[in-house]
C-alpha cells in the first residue's frame, strides 16, 4: 500500500466523509489539516437515519422516471417535494437525471453504486477498528415493509436487483414478519430483510468520535469559514473570510452542497443539487420495542433506534438553498410512524431536523482530482443519502488515488467530478 509521508494536505469540511477522510489520509502518512467551519458532523451528518445501506444499489434516474413524478407529487403525504420557484434553477441538473435515465446508464450507474456499497462495512470495519467509534454501530440489518400487494412487487424486484449485485437479500411473509419485528401493525404482510446492512445510534457521536481519533493520532483541525479555494503556491490555497489563507500541497474539497460553490472558483462545475431531507426525534417512547431499523416501503420513510429515541426519517424535498425548511413536512413524519408502528400512538416530538443533502443527477458521488491526476485539488461530494454508508469506502478510495495506486485512479474514472461538464474546465 503506497503511502502520502511528506505531503501536506487540507480536507475541507467535517461531516463524516471528510472526517473520515482526513483519518484515512493521517494513517497513509500524510501531514493533514482538517478544516471546518463550526465543528465536526454538525449538518447533514448529524441528522441522517443512521443506517448503513449496503443494498441501496437503485439510482434515483431509473428508466420511466417522469412519468412517476406526477404520481409522487400529488401525494400530500407523499416522499417527494418540488417546490415550483425551484425549477428554473435545477433544469439543468434534471436534464442529466433523465440522461442518466435511459437504460443503459441507468444500468451502469446501477453496477458503479454496486460495486461502492460492496466495500462500505468493510471499509468502516477497518475504520473504526479498535477505537470507541465501534461501540456506536449496531449489526441489524435494515427492514423494509408494505401492507400494499403492489408495493411488494417493488419489493420483490428490489430483492433481484440485490441478488443480482451479490447482495444479500431475505423476502419475508407476514408470520415470518411478525416474528422478525413483533412491533409493526398487524396488517404489515411482507417485508424485504438486508442482513449485511447496520446502524448507527448516534451520527453525530460517530463523527466526533472519529475528529478525536484523528487529532489524536496527529492530525490538525481548523475552524474557519472558507470562502475560495485556489491553485498556488506549492499546490492549493484555502481563503477564509477572516483574511487567513492556508496552504498546502493538495486539497481535497468534502463540503457538502458548499461544495458546488467553491468548486465553481476554480472553474468547475459540479453538478450539485441540494436535497433536503427531515427527521424527527421523539420521546415517550417506553411502549416501542424496536429491534431495529424499519423502512416503510410505500411512504420511504425510516425509524430507526438512537441513543436519543427513534429517529423518524423521510422526505426529499427540492427546495433550493435559500427556502426556509416546511416544518410541516418534518411534523408529518409521526402520524406516518405510528401507522406502522403502533407504539409510538404516545409519542411526541422531541427535535425536529431538516437539511441539505448534496445529490447528483446519477446518484454516484464526485470523487477524484478535479481535472487530471496532478491536479492538486480533488474532490469527495455528492454522495446524496448516502454518505454515511459510503463515508468510510470513500476515504479509501480516494487515500489510494492520491497515494497514486494504478487500480484506485481506474475505478475513480466512473465518479470523476468533471463528469457532467460540458467542456473541458479551465485550470
Amino acid at each position: 500500500m503506497a503511502d502520502l509521508s511528506g505531503q501536506s494536505i487540507l480536507v475541507l469540511g467535517a461531516g463524516v466523509v471528510g472526517v473520515s477522510l482526513a483519518l484515512t489520509l493521517l494513517r497513509r502518512g500524510a501531514q493533514v489539516t482538517l478544516v471546518e467551519a463550526t465543528g465536526p458532523g454538525a449538518a447533514c451528518s448529524a441528522g441522517n437515519g443512521g443506517m448503513i445501506q449496503t443494498g441501496s444499489s437503485l439510482p434515483l434516474a431509473q428508466p420511466g422516471i417522469l412519468r412517476q413524478v406526477p404520481g409522487m407529487l400529488s401525494n400530500p403525504e407523499g416522499a417527494l417535494v418540488l417546490r415550483p420557484a425551484r425549477i428554473p434553477a435545477m433544469l439543468p441538473w434534471a436534464r442529466h437525471l433523465l440522461r442518466a435515465s435511459r437504460p443503459e446508464a441507468a444500468a451502469a450507474g446501477e453496477r458503479h453504486l454496486a460495486w461502492l456499497l460492496s466495500g462500505a462495512t468493510p471499509a468502516w470495519e477497518r475504520l473504526r477498528a479498535r477505537s470507541p467509534a465501534a461501540d456506536l454501530f449496531r449489526p441489524r440489518g435494515e427492514l423494509y415493509v408494505t401492507r400494499n400487494p403492489a408495493v411488494a412487487e417493488e419489493l420483490k424486484h428490489k430483492a433481484a436487483v440485490c441478488a443480482g449485485n451479490g447482495i444479500a437479500a431475505d423476502l419475508i411473509e407476514r408470520g415470518a414478519l411478525r416474528k422478525m419485528e413483533p412491533a409493526l401493525a398487524e396488517d404489515y404482510a411482507f417485508g424485504l430483510y438486508l442482513p449485511e446492512s447496520s446502524y448507527v445510534v448516534n451520527p453525530r457521536a460517530l463523527c466526533e468520535c472519529l475528529y478525536a481519533l484523528f487529532l489524536t493520532e496527529g492530525g490538525q483541525g481548523e475552524i474557519r469559514n472558507v470562502t475560495r479555494v485556489s491553485r498556488g503556491g506549492e499546490g492549493a490555497v484555502l481563503h477564509c473570510a477572516d483574511g487567513a489563507q492556508l496552504g498546502a500541497s493538495r486539497l481535497v474539497i468534502a463540503a457538502g452542497t458548499l461544495s458546488g460553490r467553491l468548486a465553481r472558483g476554480i472553474g468547475l462545475r459540479l453538478m450539485l443539487e441540494p436535497m433536503r431531507g427531515y427527521n424527527v426525534t421523539l420521546a415517550d417512547t417506553e411502549e416501542l420495542a424496536l429491534n431495529g431499523p424499519v423502512i416503510e416501503a410505500e411512504m420511504n420513510i425510516a425509524v430507526t433506534p438512537m441513543q436519543g429515541g427513534p429517529r423518524v426519517a423521510g422526505t426529499l424535498e427540492f427546495a433550493g438553498f435559500r427556502r426556509a425548511p416546511d416544518w410541516k413536512r418534518a411534523r408529518i413524519l409521526l402520524p406516518l410512524a405510528q401507522r406502522m408502528l403502533p407504539g409510538l400512538a404516545r409519542a411526541r416530538i422531541a427535535q425536529e431536523w431538516a437539511g441539505e443533502r448534496p445529490g447528483t443527477p446519477d446518484s454516484l458521488p464526485l470523487m477524484g482530482p478535479a481535472t487530471e491526476a496532478s491536479d492538486p485539488i480533488w474532490i469527495s461530494a455528492g454522495h446524496g443519502m448516502l454518505g454515511l454508508t459510503l463515508a468510510a469506502r470513500s476515504g479509501e478510495l480516494i487515500a489510494a488515488g492520491m497515494a497514486g495506486e494504478s487500480r484506485a485512479l481506474a475505478a475513480l474514472e466512473g465518479f470523476r467530478p468533471a463528469r457532467f461538464a460540458r467542456r473541458p474546465a479551465k485550470t
